[in-house]
């Protein structure tokens, strides 16, 4: 997180709203300026190839209209790009476990955010093709849609249609602010009180003796340290993005760690990617002859892709195929019934799905499947020494877990902050209290805005 953290979206904001007061009535002109700053000085290996590739997107959006080879042509100079680049980073990954700090001593070379670059510019290219929406009639609105600072670094994922009415009728107001703040705040809390002590204590494991069937502690723990890592982010620039009255896309369903089968699951986490699979993949193949008689096969290869969309090796291959036959096994044994019983019914399923949830991440975090084997057939062991060393760790969390589950079972489908503007003055701002002395007394402040999704 050197080069993306606080600093550099506190340096965001103020770039854009020193700029607003320059283009009163074309805001989005100042997220566009404000976004090009901010990422030409912490990353300007990113500014450049990002221009290039809106300049490439421009320039086919125009074209598809008129012929369908240019669709084909521009989606993969896209995609053929991503892959280079991630069979880089696996070739960077492997010179590293030669102990050469190559990658570390080059953070130059990093590129951030490129995956969701290609998806969006990939996703407008094809709503031309599909005529569900014209090509840009700017071309700097097509760059702040794909250089947008608050979507470079974790998404969410967004149509162009989307944002687009949304930077047409940017502006800043005590509401608009009032509601970025609140995210801001939320975010940073989940982060530094939740997600980086979780991220100490598998530091901890990873490096201890454990081994047999207490090995799945581990992936337990990664599955829930993922979830706060990768939604605070996404609430932080949820937040960073409605200063400017900009509303992003929810990425995760609330609760979504408590989910009772697969398929529930997948319907609420990384939201707008899979529906980007499902829209721009799945559906599109499956208008063939060859995959409407095999739904099940496409099914299967679209989550081996997902996984693919991690990192280009064998470990994300198979983390992809187990959850795509998951969810078909789970409809061959409708499983599904597991949310439909009572409570006991829905407890076990609960339960269930954290144990294939924590088998799951092992294969997602291991290296390799024989060092996932090698642990779990070392002697069932727990040491100790992690719960005297990280008691008070474990203690913070279980207690702060608790809180923010009250908050999202308390605040249902409601964002955090339509929640908080919804309660009475007193009650916000105890809320806001309770964030704040949480986030100065418990927060771990050693690791900087941490998000392990950014590696992807």
């Amino acid at each position: 997180m050197a080069q993306i953290g606080l600093f550099s979206s506190v340096l965001y904001i103020l770039f854009t709203i020193c700029f607003s007061f320059i283009f009163k009535k074309q805001v989005w002109k100042a997220l566009l300026v404000g976004s090009m700053l901010t990422i030409g000085i912490f990353m300007p290996l990113t500014l450049f190839f990002f221009l290039v590739g809106s300049g490439i997107t421009y320039w086919m959006g125009n074209k598809i209209q008129s012929s369908f080879p240019w669709i084909g042509l521009g989606i993969g100079i896209l995609i053929g790009f991503l892959i280079v680049y991630k069979l880089k980073e696996s070739w960077i990954d492997h010179i590293n476990l030669l102990e050469v700090n190559f990658w570390e001593n080059t953070g130059i070379w990093q590129i951030v955010g490129l995956s969701f670059f290609v998806f969006n510019a990939v996703s407008y290219l094809m709503d031309i093709r599909r005529r569900f929406i014209k090509p840009a009639d700017s071309f700097f609105k097509l760059m702040l849609y794909l250089l947008y600072f608050p979507t470079l670094h974790a998404g969410p994922l967004h149509r162009f249609s989307y944002l687009n009415e949304q930077f047409d009728q940017a502006n800043i107001s005590e509401k608009s602010f009032s509601n970025g703040m609140r995210l801001i705040l939320w975010g940073l809390f989940k982060n530094f009180v939740l997600a980086q002590r979780l991220n100490q204590l598998l530091i901890t494991l990873r490096g201890s003796e454990i081994g047999g069937w207490w090995t799945l502690l581990i992936g337990c723990l990664f599955f829930f340290y993922i979830y706060f890592s990768f939604s605070s982010f996404i609430d932080f620039f949820q937040g960073v993005s409605e200063i400017f009255n900009v509303r992003l896309k929810d990425n995760f369903h609330k609760r979504i760690y408590f989910s009772r089968n697969r398929h529930e699951f997948w319907r609420g986490w990384h939201i707008t990617l899979n529906e980007w699979f499902r829209d721009y993949f799945f559906y599109w193949q499956i208008k063939f002859q060859f995959w409407r008689n095999k739904p099940y096969l496409l099914l299967l290869l679209t989550y081996m892709l997902i996984g693919l969309w991690h990192g280009i090796s064998w470990q994300y291959l198979l983390w992809g195929f187990m959850n795509g036959l998951w969810i078909l096994l789970e409809k061959a044994l409708k499983v599904h019934k597991l949310k439909q019983g009572g409570l006991l019914k829905q407890s076990m399923g609960i339960v269930y799905h954290i144990l294939g949830c924590s088998f799951i991440a092992l294969v997602f975090i291991y290296p390799t499947l024989g060092d996932l084997w090698n642990k779990i057939q070392m002697p069932t062991y727990f040491p100790m020494e992690v719960w005297f060393l990280h008691w008070r760790n474990i203690c913070i969390f279980l207690m702060m877990f608790l809180l923010v589950d009250l908050y999202n079972f308390w605040s249902k489908d409601e964002r955090m902050d339509s929640f908080l503007e919804s309660l009475s003055p007193w009650k916000r701002r105890l809320i806001y209290t309770q964030l704040v002395l949480s986030l100065f007394v418990f927060g771990d402040f050693t690791g900087g805005l941490n998000n392990y999704y950014l590696a992807f």
